[in-house]
């Protein structure tokens, strides 16, 4: 019995919630899989998974030891990586999850770029963006908007969001350009509500030399920002979105720019990854990937 990679197809099992996800991912038959967690159990002496027809959940002792299990592949890993010659091409699978806006308008026109630096890295890039919780996604790493209060997780600041306001240049003709964020109580403005919120968020602008939140309204409301700034393009309204995700608009002049002079910087925009010591040579360089195009997008990297 090989332990390692019993230990290695269990998390898979748990991680993919099926014995038959986790045989397709790994290239085996669903009854090698199998064997290997019953011999699992058998050289442990507990059951690990309680299983039927139709579902499977880890056992307390599951519990305990798939963490366990997922710490030493991780501690396997990372002294692989420290051993592997400099300069080694980057490969395999990178699992990444990042938000509507960002991975529509900023990463995914970049990635023929991406791939061509790393042609040997496969990307499955998720836009979920709804939990932390990379080891139960089954993430490599994400990009989250503001602090982490999680230490367990490894973290790197790639930049800082900056709240611009804009609109339409065919709604600015009808409805006219604000000059103050007072003038917004006079405006359709479109509004972001995120997942688990009651209320669209304050947009935020400068007063009196200190960022403040204004409550403004208007018609229509979204959990993601992506296609709040397509209704914006298409004339509904006003939208308050970070200047890096309507970069592409505003060169297009499908979007303008207005209160400049009250713009203020967001919170940071975080790459988290799962680990103890530092983040994976390929979560490193999707990183400083997307810090680069952020930059480029004329957000505030900080690398």
């Amino acid at each position: 019995m090989d332990r390692l990679q019993s230990m290695l197809y269990f998390v898979r099992v748990v991680t993919l919630k099926s014995f038959s996800r986790a045989a397709a991912e790994l290239g085996v038959s669903a009854a090698t899989v199998t064997t290997h967690v019953r011999q699992l159990e058998q050289v442990l002496g507990v059951r690990l998974l309680d299983r039927n027809t139709r579902s499977l959940k880890l056992t307390e002792a599951g519990a305990l030891y798939v963490e366990h299990c997922r710490q030493m592949l991780d501690d396997i890993r990372h002294m692989e990586t420290q051993l592997a010659p400099r300069g080694k091409a980057l490969r395999g699978v990178l699992r990444a999850d990042v938000p509507v806006v960002l991975g529509r308008r900023i990463i995914a026109p970049q990635l023929p770029a991406f791939l061509r630096r790393y042609p040997q890295i496969t990307l499955e890039l998720s836009m979920e963006n709804r939990s932390n919780d990379l080891i139960g996604r089954d993430w490599d790493c994400a990009i989250r908007i503001g602090e982490l209060p999680d230490s367990s997780l490894v973290a790197r600041r790639l930049g800082t969001v900056r709240w611009i306001t804009c609109a339409a240049p065919a709604y600015l003709e009808r409805a006219g350009e604000p000059r103050t964020p007072e003038d917004l109580l006079r405006h359709n403005c479109l509004g972001f509500m995120p997942v688990g919120e009651r209320t669209p968020l304050p947009w935020q602008f400068v007063h009196d030399g200190r960022m403040a939140g204004m409550a403004v309204r208007g018609n229509v409301i979204m959990d993601s920002l992506d296609p709040l700034l397509d209704a914006a393009a298409a004339g509904v309204g006003m939208v308050q979105v970070d200047a890096s995700a309507a970069r592409a608009l505003l060169a297009d002049h499908r979007l303008q720019r207005v209160l400049a002079d009250f713009e203020v910087d967001g919170p940071p925009i975080m790459l988290i990854a799962s680990g103890r010591r530092q983040m994976p040579p390929k979560v490193a360089a999707f990183g400083e990937f997307v810090a680069g195009l952020l930059t480029e997008s004329g957000g505030q990297a900080a690398l």
